[in-house]
């Protein structure tokens, strides 16, 4: 990291970094989401170019910048993805659902600091009710599937992903027809819509949209 930080810092390889930067930057379509500095964080739900505007520099340097106040910890979105590709992956009967966020919060300890990636709010309801009610990409039985049975027995967790006797119970009770996500890149803090229940190890946690005192969530383990 600190090799990295001297050769951005040394005035010849930043010109350099610069200029070969310039011309495949698509600023407009680079959201600030997180950093662990207060100088970089407050740019957090800002597209690149927005930034770039108010540091008063053009984009590449400002991107440029902002690695450097951060030490490369600033975390970024980017929309380098096309929906007809998106569409065909997900229609896929072995595709599962996946999402590379972490479990966050709009408050409490697991809050995300600054902001997050609206994945992190919205996947599971976005696959319900985008993907299945709205797109009829595929039935909601098999949106269902793709996120619990499916990745549990891609796994190896065999005593979950199923309601069956002898499994846990972790279960998610939700409306078909108003499921719905609301986090956007902008506001990517929002809970999504449509699920009033969630019971985890049979305990309920959410209950009727709010949350209960119940910590009943246990860490995953790959079972042979």
């Amino acid at each position: 990291m600190d090799a990295m930080l001297a050769r951005i810092r040394d005035p010849e390889q930043r010109s350099r970094m610069i200029r070969e930067i310039e011309p495949d930057l698509h600023a407009e379509d680079i959201v600030i989401l997180s950093a662990v500095t207060a100088e970089v964080r407050r740019f957090s739900g800002k597209r690149l170019d927005a930034v770039a505007r108010e540091l008063g520099k053009p984009a590449a340097e400002a991107l440029v910048d902002l690695v450097e106040m951060d030490r490369a910890k600033v975390g970024v979105a980017r929309f380098g993805l096309n929906e007809d590709d998106v569409k065909l992956a997900l229609s896929q009967p072995w595709v599962a659902m996946d999402t590379d966020a972490g479990a966050m919060a709009i408050d409490g300890p697991f809050a995300a600091e600054g902001s997050a990636h609206p994945r992190a709010f919205a996947s599971t309801a976005r696959i319900l009710g985008h993907y299945a009610r709205d797109e009829r990409l595929f039935s909601m039985e098999e949106a269902v599937r793709k996120m619990t049975s499916l990745p549990a027995r891609r796994l190896g967790l065999q005593d979950r992903g199923l309601i069956r006797v002898g499994m846990k119970a972790d279960l998610v009770a939700f409306d078909p027809a108003t499921v719905r996500d609301t986090a956007t890149f902008e506001k990517p803090m929002a809970y999504p819509e449509g699920i009033p229940y969630v019971v985890v190890n049979g305990k309920i946690v959410l209950d009727n949209g709010k949350r209960t005192k119940e910590r009943p969530g246990r860490p995953l383990r790959h079972l042979p």
